[in-house]
């Protein structure tokens, strides 16, 4: 007779014992890992965006705008990037995508040329908290931008704020830690945001800390 060797129900339960122990200790570096990559991603996409717009403005001699989108086709005129963004050809300087507008050299209309859809991620903050807000950037024909917030009123330079739910869930101490910026200057380029003082927190543009909402 054959002898069939498996678990017994003493083994089962330490062997799930186990399982869990590992699973609780290791799922908090995960979810820390998830949160930084989402991080990285996010402000590296936006960046890529804004460079891109800038550099189709130079090359076509036309101007460019980058907008917050909730339907990744219209722009949808709040200061909210989490929603997403497009960026467009604006040769008749209105601010809204016309596809049937037969001046832009790209394909006969303004149809956007760039798409971003919306930002996943638990808390999701990432608004411009520079001047009013910014809902829209137009770059010109030499790579310079105008910020443009809800009320229409402009400006010269943004700051892309993006913090998570951390600042929620992290002592008040260290609540914005966490939170990242992307700086947009006068003259078009970018930066991100340093913590030039060493404090934890990184500084805005003019080197005050980050503070998430």
């Amino acid at each position: 007779m054959k002898n069939y060797h498996g678990l017994t129900l003493i083994e089962l339960m330490v062997t799930l014992a186990v399982f869990a122990i590992v699973t609780v200790l290791a799922f908090p570096g995960f979810r820390l890992y998830q949160q930084n990559s989402n991080r990285v991603s996010q402000i590296n996409d936006l960046i890529a965006t804004l460079s891109l717009a800038r550099s189709e403005a130079v090359k076509r001699n036309l101007p460019v705008i980058v907008c917050a989108s909730a339907d990744m086709a219209t722009c949808s005129g709040v200061n909210d990037w989490t929603t997403g963004w497009i960026a467009f050809i604006d040769d008749n300087l209105d601010g809204v995508v016309d596809p049937t507008d037969g001046d832009d050299l790209m394909n006969g209309g303004e149809s956007a040329f760039h798409v971003h859809g919306s930002l996943s991620g638990a808390g999701l903050v990432y608004n411009d908290i520079a001047n009013g807000g910014a809902v829209a950037i137009r770059f010109n024909s030499q790579g310079m931008p105008t910020v443009f917030d809800a009320g229409g009123i402009t400006s010269t330079d943004a700051t892309f704020l993006r913090c998570d739910n951390r600042r929620n869930t992290e002592p008040a101490l260290t609540r914005n830690n966490h939170a990242r910026a992307i700086l947009l200057t006068a003259s078009g380029r970018t930066r991100l945001s340093r913590d030039s003082n060493n404090n934890g927190v990184q500084e805005d543009a003019n080197n005050v800390d980050l503070n998430c909402p």
